[in-house]
């Protein structure tokens, strides 16, 4: 069905992929102080069909395809710069029905923390390999939470962070706060509602004219198009209209809505071979 949009990666590339991402992540660090960076990562088995619930309000969350079998890898990059010498620490907890990936802040007492110093600069990456047969839930904040390649349906959350999905082979549910959010789609590979919202922040999706979707638009913002557009103004309300188009038949359902942030649908050219 995939064809080759999604490669099933070898367990050595998965890896590549991992530490080439957290490394690029990282270079700035590097150049200006490597002694504050380090590294940990997971590895293990998880139930198929099981929820992987990731938690990372300190930096970046990026998903990538990881194979076939039931087998999750999760790679951090620390740069510990709390000044209240507290530190940043990966847990992985695998359950029957989920598995949790978090981020904790361990006090000086090694207990548990919740509280941010002021003028905290500490953060952590993560790169996940998520295997087929999971569902994602990912919450950041001002972070970037991106999904390239992943097989699975995803719901991605951030307060100011932007999310960015492409040759995503699953349904996507998104929403962000104040961030930005830049969807590509790709044709056939669901049937299942899609949502993407936010307050204020712009949402941009990109899908090739022969995909099939009902979508429905609604924001007090701009609405920019290359498809065709029913709108009802709705004056005096919030969102102030709403759009629908119809792009092939017997489309699924793509939701896109917002209280006054900027919202785009646009039409990707499909690559052909002779």
């Amino acid at each position: 069905m995939y064809g080759g949009i999604f490669p099933d990666w070898s367990h050595h590339m998965r890896r590549l992929i991992l530490i080439t991402l957290l490394t690029l992540t990282a270079l700035p660090l590097l150049a200006q102080r490597p002694q504050d960076m380090e590294r940990d990562s997971w590895i293990g088995p998880v139930t198929p069909g099981s929820v992987i619930r990731i938690d990372n309000h300190y930096g970046d969350i990026r998903l990538r395809h990881g194979g076939s079998e039931s087998t999750l890898e999760v790679a951090a990059i620390f740069q510990q710069l709390a000044i209240d010498g507290s530190r940043l620490e990966l847990q992985v907890d695998i359950g029957e029905e989920a598995a949790v990936i978090a981020i904790a802040r361990i006090g000086l007492d090694g207990e548990s923390t919740t509280t941010i110093p002021r003028g905290d600069k500490a953060r952590v990456d993560l790169a996940i390999m998520v295997p087929e047969g999971t569902t994602v839930e990912a919450r950041g904040a001002n972070g970037l939470i991106e999904a390239r390649g992943v097989r699975t349906d995803v719901d991605l959350r951030t307060t100011a962070g932007t999310i960015r999905v492409a040759q995503h082979g699953g349904a996507i549910t998104a929403h962000t706060d104040r961030g930005t959010m830049e969807i590509t789609l790709v044709t056939g590979v669901t049937k299942k509602p899609q949502r993407l919202s936010s307050v204020t922040g712009s949402i941009t999706v990109f899908t090739p004219a022969d995909n099939d979707l009902d979508v429905t638009m609604a924001t007090s913002g701009t609405m920019t198009t290359d498809f065709s557009l029913e709108v009802d103004n709705r004056d005096h309300e919030e969102p102030n209209k709403i759009a629908t188009a119809k792009i092939g038949t017997d489309g699924s359902t793509l939701k896109m809505t917002s209280k006054k942030g900027d919202l785009a649908l646009r039409r990707v050219v499909t690559e052909t071979t002779d």
